[in-house]
């Protein structure tokens, strides 16, 4: 009977440091929501490996990992624990696993995209290198009662979200930096935090101007006209979401039709405005088939001994730019008429942003606001070790290079994966408040917003 006894206890030992694996979404299964991770039943102080896995569009199978220890209790919280040496990532972070991910080359210069609307990501418990447990979660970049509707109307070319809903919504129109192009994925997300959400192409898509050249402002006017005739749209609330180049055309057009917008978020911006793409200087934006301003100046960039040629040795252009700006008279010349808009601003730039600076950029539009005593709100959300790859959340980040598809030319986007995993986790959380209280209200120059 000693002997069954004792038996029984150790079996009930042993069931009861089976480890568990715990990964819960309190939030729902979005991209931009948190995962938590806890993994219980341990023996104290026990190390642990924890594998993230996820297969993109291509195919190919992004993977990270991160070791810890676990408490005294014989516990593991992923939220509050820094990973141990080796892991993917180094500091305290609930979505290390997530943004950590690379491809099997480990290539910094690969992007993650998702297949579809969603992918699945699976985390595979280790202890010495034997697996002891598993669990899948799945992550969607869209709600799938959104609705997807390709528009080509009136020249206008790009895709409209729609969630459900019983009354007109807001609407936000997205639109892209240099690389032209309708980029999707920010659209999709933005759709399933709801509002109406327009990815509107304006170069490099076909039946629009191929390269970023002499861009006819009109083309935007008649987005504008499209969208007032939209019966599930609330045109008297539309919303701008401009990246890079996007965000210097969103403040252009904040500027030049103010009546037609009433909140803006640009990502990076430029206070000025360039020219456009091209081996010659030639006008990005033309209006009434004149120039809007003259553009900035910027020294040429040097692309020797193979600067550009690959992702290990890219170009570096923030320089170029700060060079650009010593001409001073030129420069402000150039300088977009922010205190024309008449609505509430949201400004986001990375401290070491080695495009361009748009971090001074940011602080150059708030200044040129307070001198012309323009009544809006403007808010400048600035990440000082981030660089220009402030993007959508929780997506594997590859590295802070860039190939540019119409230069053919790699370039530093600065910062660093960890610091622009964290600046565009915060930023997206206030993006999402700032746009919900400015398109949901009626009062759009208030003194304080509530992110």
């Amino acid at each position: 009977m000693i002997q069954s006894l004792f038996a029984t206890c150790c079996l009930a030992i042993a069931v009861h440091q089976t480890p568990r694996l715990l990964i819960t979404q309190p939030s729902g299964e979005m991209l931009d929501r948190e995962v938590k991770i806890r993994i219980e039943q341990l023996s104290p102080l026990q190390i642990i490996e924890l594998e993230a896995k996820a297969i993109d569009q291509k195919g190919e199978v992004w993977t990270s990992h991160a070791f810890f220890q676990a408490s005294r209790q014989g516990s593991i919280d992923v939220e509050n624990q820094q990973p141990l040496q080796g892991s993917s990532y180094e500091t305290i972070d609930e979505m290390g696993l997530f943004w950590s991910m690379l491809p099997p080359s480990k290539d910094l210069a690969s992007s993650f995209k998702c297949r579809g609307e969603k992918f699945s990501v699976e985390f595979t418990m280790y202890q010495d290198d034997k697996p002891i447990g598993k669990e899948t979660i799945h992550r969607f970049l869209k709600k799938p009662e959104v609705r997807r509707i390709e528009v080509r109307k009136n020249g206008v070319v790009g895709v409209l979200f729609i969630p459900s809903s019983e009354k007109p919504l807001p609407v936000i129109i997205t639109l892209s930096g240099s690389n032209g192009g309708i980029s999707e994925s920010r659209a999709k997300l933005l759709a399933s935090n709801g509002f109406a959400v327009f990815a509107l192409g304006y170069f490099g898509v076909d039946g629009l101007p191929s390269n970023l050249q002499d861009i006819p402002l009109e083309y935007f006017e008649t987005a504008f006209t499209w969208l007032k005739d939209q019966t599930n749209i609330d045109f008297s609330h539309i919303g701008l979401y401009g990246v890079s180049r996007g965000a210097e055309l969103s403040l252009i057009l904040g500027s030049l039709f103010p009546e037609s917008v009433q909140a803006i978020v640009a990502i990076a911006p430029s206070s000025v405005v360039y020219g456009g793409l091209g081996k010659t200087p030639v006008n990005a934006w033309i209006y009434k088939g004149n120039p809007i301003l003259p553009f900035a100046p910027a020294a040429q960039t040097a692309f020797m001994d193979g600067k550009g040629a690959t992702p290990e040795n890219p170009v570096n252009t923030r320089e170029s730019f700060l060079e650009g700006m010593k001409d001073k008279a030129a420069f402000a010349a150039a300088s977009i008429p922010v205190e024309n808009i008449r609505c509430p601003l949201l400004l986001v730039s990375g401290g070491d942003d080695q495009m361009w600076p748009s971090d001074l950029y940011a602080q150059q539009i708030v200044d040129r606001l307070e001198k012309h005593h323009s009544p809006i709100v403007c808010h400048h959300l600035h990440y000082p070790d981030a660089g220009h790859g402030i993007n959508i959340p929780n997506l594997p980040i590859p590295g802070p290079t860039y190939y540019h598809p119409i230069s053919k030319q790699w370039f530093s986007m600065g910062g660093t994966r960890a610091t622009d995993a964290k600046a565009s986790i915060d930023s997206w959380r206030k993006i999402i408040v700032f746009f919900q209280e400015t398109l949901n209200s009626t009062s759009l120059n208030r003194s304080s917003l509530t992110f």
